[in-house]
């Protein structure tokens, strides 16, 4: 099963990427695959976008490794209303679509090769992740809580 019940948020099973971040860290990323509609007029719920199965979840020290990647496309257009987003914010809702997450799945396997074993093993899962999300779903809000 990959989407739950709106309702059902709770039940989400957070995959949790550690590379060097420690276990008591508060500072976050969640990767939520947006559930899309074809309703008329759909505006999203906050449900929609934590009702994915397995989201993913990265602490502060290691997706401090990943913001290089999200700074090489913004700006970018939201995926969803079109507005122009200047920088990727770490405190609050980026959606991101499939074409810009393209990118950075390019950009990262370019300099697979070029990691420590631990950072390619970490970056591997990251974008295994990805790319099994994106084959569900056309937008992935990346929410912050710092």
């Amino acid at each position: 099963m990959i989407w739950l019940k709106s309702s059902d948020y709770k039940k989400q099973k957070y995959i949790v990427l550690r590379l060097h971040a420690p276990k008591s860290e508060k500072i976050l990323l969640d990767f939520n695959p947006l559930k899309i509609s074809n309703a008329p007029n759909w505006n999203p719920a906050w449900e929609e976008w934590h009702c994915y199965s397995t989201p993913l979840r990265i602490y502060k020290q290691d997706y401090e490794c990943l913001i290089d990647y999200f700074n090489r496309i913004y700006p970018i257009k939201d995926a969803f209303d079109g507005t122009l987003e200047p920088v990727f914010d770490v405190c609050f809702d980026n959606w991101i679509g499939k074409e810009d997450w393209i990118k950075i799945i390019t950009e990262i396997e370019q300099e697979l090769d070029s990691f420590s074993v631990d950072k390619k093993l970490f970056f591997e899962d990251f974008l295994k992740w990805l790319k099994e999300a994106l084959s569900f779903s056309s937008i992935i809000v990346v929410e912050g809580n710092l």
